[in-house]
């Protein structure tokens, strides 16, 4: 699954009512097959994707890295966010507990 079509899934996994109290950015970089990098603004109950370019300049609250095919297994229940977390899988950068709030904006439970 290309970071492009991941991006779609999450899009449509979006849940306003989980983010209506947080105003975060996250930078969002997939590896792997399809590489790309996101921008992701989280204003009170919306999501904005954004595919970032390396040569500029975007502050993000978190910046969060992961293989695609990792990211596959995440999105797809295979593997939790928290183990991916845990064993080096998903490396997060900044606020660890602003990355886990993306977990039920995104995934059930």
């Amino acid at each position: 699954m290309s970071a492009e079509e991941t991006i779609a899934v999450l899009k449509k996994r979006f849940r306003p009512e989980a983010a209506k109290n947080l105003c975060a950015t996250y930078l969002i970089n997939i590896k792997g097959d399809g590489a790309a990098a996101y921008l992701t603004k989280i204003p009170d109950g919306t999501c904005e994707f954004v595919e970032h370019s390396w040569t500029s300049y975007s502050p993000a609250d978190c910046h969060i890295t992961i293989d695609s095919d990792d990211l596959h297994q995440i999105i797809s229940g295979r593997m939790s966010a928290m183990t991916a977390a845990l064993s080096g899988v998903l490396a997060i950068e900044g606020e660890l507990g602003l990355a886990m709030k993306l977990v039920p904006i995104f995934f059930e439970g």
